[in-house]
């Protein structure tokens, strides 16, 4: 049995757990493509405790991120300073930025005459982003990743956003909603509120910094290295056996 240290941040304390071979089997078994979705599946089964918020779906991507790079850093062959290609873990992880508390919408300024807030991206909503592909004609790859991420953390001062504990129906439908709005945003404003929603982002910047790929959330490497973006699929969580035996 794989013992795994504690793992603390600011807003969790996260005990992990070995995996047992029906769930590595089991989660195998999912579809690549819905790596969000794996890898809610993924912490709900690996994580044996945790004190703070003890749902994964309601975690950071980045806190999800981590907590699956921490699962690596305990099972992998070389060590808790695992190999991505050319770097290391260590060359993305960073470590001494945590999230800030209390956790908190961001104002970013008017555009359009709408006062805009931007909120973190929760895996909750990632996996909505992933569900709707598709769903906004002529949208897709990584404008679909960048709209639907605007579309989630984007919140007007004047409305009661919509939240993925609503439910994945009537979230979904949100974010489909909402990103057609943007879609047909001029391209001036639109290219304001982008940027805004850039500066945003990196406000709200804790350990791993995320960015969008045409099929997902990948990590860049910290300090603006010229190293590869990352993935940190669940996939490399399971044993070589668990993959043979789902082919």
């Amino acid at each position: 049995m794989i013992n795994f240290p504690v793992l603390r941040t600011r807003r969790l304390t996260v005990q992990l757990r070995e995996l047992s071979i029906g769930e590595s089997i089991a989660l195998a078994a999912m579809p690549v493509h819905l790596e969000q979705a794996n890898c809610t599946a993924f912490l709900r089964k690996a994580v044996g405790s945790v004190k703070g918020i003890e749902d994964p779906a309601q975690w950071t991507v980045q806190e999800r991120m981590l907590v699956v790079c921490h699962y690596l850093a305990s099972v992998h062959e070389d060590g808790p300073d695992f190999s991505l290609g050319d770097g290391h873990y260590s060359d993305y992880l960073d470590g001494a930025t945590d999230i800030a508390l209390p956790v908190a919408a961001l104002g970013i300024g008017a555009v359009g005459g709408d006062e805009w807030q931007i909120r973190h991206m929760t895996g909750a909503m990632a996996e909505s982003i992933e569900r709707s592909m598709g769903e906004v004609e002529g949208v897709s790859g990584r404008l679909h990743w960048l709209l639907g991420s605007m579309a989630a953390q984007l919140v007007l001062v004047s409305e009661v956003p919509v939240e993925p504990t609503s439910g994945e129906g009537a979230f979904d439908e949100f974010l489909a909603a909402r990103m057609k709005v943007i879609a047909g945003y001029p391209e001036s404003d639109f290219s304001d509120l982008m940027a805004r929603y850039a500066e945003g982002r990196d406000k709200l910047h804790h350990l791993l910094r995320a960015e969008f790929a045409p099929d997902g959330l990948v990590a860049l490497p910290k300090g603006g290295g010229a190293l590869p973006p990352a993935r940190f699929p669940v996939r490399s969580c399971l044993s070589r056996m668990a993959l043979e035996m789902v082919g």
